[in-house]
């Protein structure tokens, strides 16, 4: 048989498997041909190293799959918005065909999420950039009743806002990412909430331009904030999410993922020495119940 008709085939067994209808078969096999193009979300910014480890473990799922579903190519696609990421992940022939965001139960109407949290779900622990003098600020805070009568920054897009509010902490709304470090110098609010999983390199990259920005020393806000990767609700896309999910699931059983978590952020968790931190807990809304929480070794607790 050809090499080619030889892949196509291959690929046709993977979605009969997975119960499609022939003409979802025909239509996915073409589409995801090897090498598979994974089409990502870009940097928003220059200095945007957010989601750089969340590449690596996507690449690093899709290499221990190669050898069922074959070669692949991963690259990012144009910038745009969160909101406009999720507009073009929906369009039949958008920008993108894959997305790394934190979960909503509206993104979950929307696309197909692999339910692994990428970053075990270290994006939902917080702290927050400040200006430096203003650290006895923050040492006085022991409650959430303290907390709320600073003011946080946050975007627009962000689900974080709902989540600030929700638990009644004043948000005062950026219009983009890069514009919200700046508003923060300017004293427009308090306090920019960050990922445990973001500061260090935003910090990094900030400090440059700011010196007297810095992060704050002793809290630590928690939400529940799993970040998954998600694919189109069609049959390619429920063709690529299980193939990344049986990669995600390969690289937790060999220990990958955690030797990739550790060398990523252990320097960071240390540094800010989050077992140490006065940890002020909040709901978050946005969350339906079918999420892997009763999975332990799928999260981080920074907790002893």
């Amino acid at each position: 048989m050809p090499m080619g008709l030889q892949r196509f085939s291959r690929v046709c067994l993977c979605i009969c498997a997975m119960g499609f209808a022939p003409f979802g078969v025909v239509r996915a096999a073409d589409d995801v041909v090897s090498p598979w193009r994974f089409v990502h979300n870009a940097p928003e910014t220059e200095g945007d190293q957010r989601y750089a480890y969340h590449w690596r473990v996507l690449r690093a799922a899709l290499e221990v799959t190669r050898n069922k579903y074959g070669d692949y190519r991963l690259e990012p696609g144009p910038p745009m918005s969160e909101k406009l990421q999720v507009v073009e992940m929906q369009r039949a022939h958008g920008g993108l065909n894959t997305l790394v965001l934190d979960a909503t139960q509206t993104l979950e109407q929307a696309l197909q999420p692999v339910k692994i949290p990428v970053d075990k779900g270290l994006l939902g622990y917080r702290v927050f950039l400040i200006q430096a003098e203003d650290q006895p600020r923050f040492a006085g805070v022991r409650s959430l009743e303290q907390l709320r009568q600073l003011r946080f920054g946050q975007q627009r897009e962000w689900s974080d806002v709902a989540v600030y509010q929700a638990a009644g902490l004043p948000v005062v709304i950026g219009s983009s990412y890069e514009g919200l470090f700046h508003m923060l110098m300017l004293r427009r609010f308090d306090a920019f909430g960050r990922g445990v999983s973001e500061v260090g390199g935003e910090l990094a990259h900030w400090r440059k331009q700011y010196p007297q920005m810095a992060i704050e020393r002793e809290l630590l806000l928690y939400y529940p904030l799993p970040v998954y990767f998600w694919f189109a609700r069609t049959d390619e896309g429920r063709l690529r999410a299980q193939r990344v999910e049986e990669g995600m699931l390969a690289l937790i059983a060999d220990g990958t993922l955690d030797r990739l978590f550790t060398e990523e952020y252990a320097t960071t968790i240390q540094q800010l020495g989050l077992d140490r931190r006065r940890t002020l807990r909040i709901a978050n809304p946005h969350l339906s119940s079918n999420h892997p929480f009763d999975k332990a070794t799928y999260w981080f607790t920074p907790m002893p």
